[in-house]
């Protein structure tokens, strides 16, 4: 079995969900795709890429089968949420039995995130 190799989101304004993901994340671009109509920014998250995907015909509808989140760890966790809140993002957070925090947000296309103190997969 191989690794995850990237996860894709449709978003409706590349340059701005790229500069919410860049900015908020710190996330690196590792490529771009121009397939015509249809604009593709790939980022680097930690050696797994998150594919943003600008299609012509606009943002589809939610789809059967859609994930219903995306999740991140935070090393600076605290420093994390001050520049969402920072950029206006509206931050839901709770603290888990174990006393570490997760965070979830709407990015700017309403894609759920979640942003994580400790890593699940440790």
């Amino acid at each position: 079995m191989g690794r995850m190799d990237h996860v894709g989101l449709i978003v409706g304004d590349l340059d701005r969900s790229l500069a919410f993901y860049r900015d908020a994340f710190g996330f690196p671009e590792h490529s771009r795709l121009d397939m015509g109509e249809t604009k593709i920014v790939f980022l680097d998250v930690g050696g797994t890429l998150l594919e943003l995907v600008q299609r012509s015909e606009g943002p589809v509808e939610a789809l059967e089968g859609r994930i219903s989140h995306i999740a991140f760890h935070a090393d600076d966790y605290d420093g994390l949420l001050t520049r969402l809140e920072g950029m206006g993002a509206e931050l839901q957070s709770r603290t888990l039995g174990d006393g570490s925090r997760i965070t979830f947000l709407r990015d700017p296309d309403g894609h759920n995130v979640e942003i994580d103190e400790r890593p699940f997969n440790q």
